[in-house]
């Protein structure tokens, strides 16, 4: 993207374009030429570089050179060179001079050589401490290199994205990569809705006043739409002038050879808004996070004709089961009448939390034959920790039911088994087979599950031996082949005497 002044563009029977650089001789020696500077002058001041550019810009097109310069230095690292650090060096300079005022270039001489003097440095390096932090002084430490037609792609696609900063709304179609564009269009924050074949994105105007930042959001999701093999973009862009006009931005996957492709960078993890973040980081806080992984900006889900992408996605991590999650903050009213729509269209169940503030809320609206959760202010954690509790349960029990009405009878062999393997042999989860389990003649235990025989052997060995310390228990039972001495000794009746931290000193006992 480049700054809105190095726009250039044309405007022809309520159409406007990008002038595109040309991927031409002339162009592709001018880009070479740019990126030659900034590869071979490593090392030089930002003022060496800028008058040598500078000269570019004279008799040729001021803003196409201005831009392509703009991306080549984005690409660089400048760093200050200095010996002392230049806020110390003007400080202590200034100090000392004020002590006798400056006249000429001798006296100035003077007051260098004292400071330089004091602070155990040369005078040429005082001098270059100065001013190293200012702009012009910073130095061209390293610069990421591309091809001069890389760099034109790269021009072409900076300016259609500061065109679609003035985007209203978008209207795309595209036949590929559609799970990134959509992954896209959450991430970015952006309103959109199916329109047959073609999906709209909505801008500012959807709101209560015209907003920049869901036009750079539009500008934004290009890098992923050019990436599709066929794509297509409408877009309304409104330009102020005496009297704003909204003129139609047209351009498609013909322009494919002209343009830089690739797919949205994603810096750091955003939020659509503070409610998501807050749910968010108070799930990942919660017990709940051990057995349900919480996804954001999860897949798109294709309807029919419709489109919809979930705010999240729990995911059991051992039962496998996926519940999606929605929140419904504050948008427009014709929107929102849009989502709900989608939300009773589709064909699962999807957790949904509503805001009750919402302007124009109203009970009736919402009945979406999904289950729905109300709030104000933040989503209540607790009640969707009690939807998932109840949806785990429901599933255990018809793995549980499953196993009945095959008649299956789980079948124990041996002294200890691990749940996770009888859970594989009869395909079902751990938690269904522990509902399952009734064998008077075994103990089930979290992990394991083990012949009463064996734990009574265990107790005998305790109370034989008189064994009192804690440390010299786990050693029986671990000797015994079963890995959790703790909840063994629970279940044997003992409790541990802690005295302190020191698992040394700690002691058991029978109940």
């Amino acid at each position: 993207m480049l700054p809105s002044e190095l726009l250039i563009t044309k405007i022809k029977k309520g159409r406007i374009y990008p002038v595109f650089a040309e991927i031409s001789e002339e162009h592709l020696e001018l880009a070479d030429a740019l990126i030659e500077v900034y590869r071979n002058f490593r090392g030089k001041k930002r003022n060496e570089i800028d008058e040598i550019v500078t000269e570019f810009e004279q008799g040729l097109n001021f803003k196409l050179v201005r831009g392509l310069r703009t991306l080549l230095e984005r690409r660089c690292i400048f760093k200050s060179k200095f010996t002392i650090e230049p806020m110390l060096a003007r400080r202590a300079v200034f100090e000392t001079a004020s002590s006798k005022k400056v006249t000429n270039g001798k006296e100035r001489a003077e007051v260098i050589e004292k400071v330089a003097k004091k602070l155990n440095i040369s005078v040429a390096e005082l001098e270059q401490s100065l001013w190293a932090d200012h702009e012009s002084e910073v130095v061209l430490d390293d610069f990421t290199a591309l091809t001069a037609e890389e760099l034109l792609k790269l021009y072409n696609l900076s300016l259609a994205q500061t065109l679609l900063f003035k985007a209203m709304g978008m209207s795309i179609s595209f036949k590929s990569n559609y799970k990134e564009i959509f992954r896209a269009i959450k991430y970015l924050g952006l309103m959109y809705s199916p329109e047959g074949n073609k999906v709209r994105v909505e801008g500012a105007s959807s709101l209560l006043k015209l907003s920049d930042r869901y036009g750079t959001s539009m500008a934004k999701l290009l890098p992923a739409i050019v990436s599709s093999d066929e794509w297509e973009i409408d877009a309304e862009i409104v330009i102020r002038q005496d009297t704003p006009r909204i003129y139609h931005f047209l351009m498609d996957s013909r322009d494919r050879d002209l343009l830089m492709s690739g797919v949205l960078k994603r810096e750091e993890a955003t939020f659509d808004s503070a409610v998501e973040e807050r749910f968010y980081n108070e799930f990942l806080g919660s017990k709940a996070s051990q057995k349900w992984e919480l996804i954001r900006e999860p897949e798109a889900i294709f309807t029919g004709k419709a489109v919809f992408i979930p705010d999240f996605k729990f995911k059991h991590k051992e039962l496998g089961i996926e519940i999606y999650f929605e929140i419904v903050g504050f948008w427009t009213e014709e929107y929102l009448k849009r989502k709900l729509a989608k939300l009773r269209a589709l064909t699962f169940n999807i957790l949904v939390a509503i805001d009750k503030n919402l302007a124009c809320f109203n009970l009736a609206d919402f009945d979406i034959g999904q289950p729905m959760i109300l709030y104000t202010r933040k989503v209540p954690v607790a009640k969707v920790l009690r939807y998932l509790a109840k949806i785990e349960r429901e599933e255990i029990e018809k793995q549980v039911e499953s196993l009945k009405f095959r008649g299956t009878r789980i079948e124990l062999e041996g002294d200890i088994m691990a749940t996770k393997d009888i859970a594989m042999r009869y395909d079902v989860s751990k938690e269904a087979v522990r509902a399952c389990l009734n064998n008077p003649e075994y103990i089930v235990f979290k992990e394991i599950v083990v012949k009463k025989e064996l734990l009574n052997e265990v107790k005998k060995k305790l109370t034989t031996k008189n064994i009192k310390l804690y440390v010299e228990a786990r050693k029986i039972i671990e000797a015994m082949g079963l890995p959790n001495p703790d909840e063994v000794l629970a279940v044997l009746g003992f409790r541990v005497k802690w005295k302190g931290l020191d698992m040394d000193a700690a002691s058991i006992e029978l109940k």
